[in-house]
């Protein structure tokens, strides 16, 4: 038997918040195993992914977290703003934004950013180093999520 709003609005503060706890529980359970089922559909490829590096670490690292059901959700290229677009002194200043390949919510509720890189691309986003720290200070640090990047060499 369901609890109503009216059952709901006559409990007290905490036991409220014991229910919206269990609630999200059982969202965040119920999400993992639609999660779980499309990648035992779709298997270890990640068609969408931008770079072959991607669907490696995908197949490799994130598919069998999947299946063992300790993952929430996967996002790929979830975009973030460091700064919104802005004018100074009649210059346009552009928006800047940082993209991880993976955001991926655990089913501990640890949140982890994911970059996939190889050495030589790093090398050549000379801008780089200067998103991901602004990322790490304005949204990981924060918020207490990790920050886990991958180089191949």
């Amino acid at each position: 038997m369901a609890l109503t709003e009216k059952d709901l609005a006559r409990l007290g503060p905490a036991a409220r918040a014991q229910i919206d706890a269990a609630r999200a529980r059982q969202a965040a359970a119920q999400k993992a195993r639609r999660l779980q089922t499309d990648a035992a559909k779709a298997g270890p490829l990640l068609p969408e992914a931008d770079s072959e590096l991607e669907r490696r670490y995908y197949a490799a690292v994130l598919w069998p977290k999947i299946m063992a059901g300790l993952v929430v959700s996967v996002e790929l290229h979830k975009r973030f703003t460091l700064y919104p677009a802005d004018t100074y002194c009649g210059l346009r200043l552009p928006a800047a934004h940082y993209t991880p390949d993976f955001f991926i919510t655990y089913q501990n509720g640890t949140v982890e950013a994911v970059e996939v890189k190889s050495a030589a691309v790093r090398k050549l986003q000379r801008d780089y180093i200067y998103r991901r720290r602004l990322f790490i200070e304005r949204y990981a640090r924060p918020n207490g999520w990790r920050f886990t990047e991958y180089i191949q060499e």
